[in-house]
């Protein structure tokens, strides 16, 4: 297994690979989840929070804390 990257380290090409496999988990996971009647749970809250904030510091241009 190779060591963990920063992201000041990927290439925006790279970058856009992680943001459609986010979205993807958006898409098929979380809102299709948003519609059961269970709903989601606290730590799927926290999975996007994170996926928010990483959505946002690169939009921004801001690189991820190693």
């Amino acid at each position: 297994m190779s060591p963990p990257v920063d992201s000041h380290h990927l290439t925006d090409s790279e970058k856009r690979v992680i943001l459609d496999a986010i979205a993807f988990l958006e898409h098929f996971y979380f809102d299709k989840k948003m519609k059961q009647a269970s709903g989601l749970n606290k730590t799927d809250y926290e999975k996007l929070a994170l996926i928010n904030s990483v959505k946002a510091k690169w939009a921004l241009g801001i690189e991820l804390d190693s």
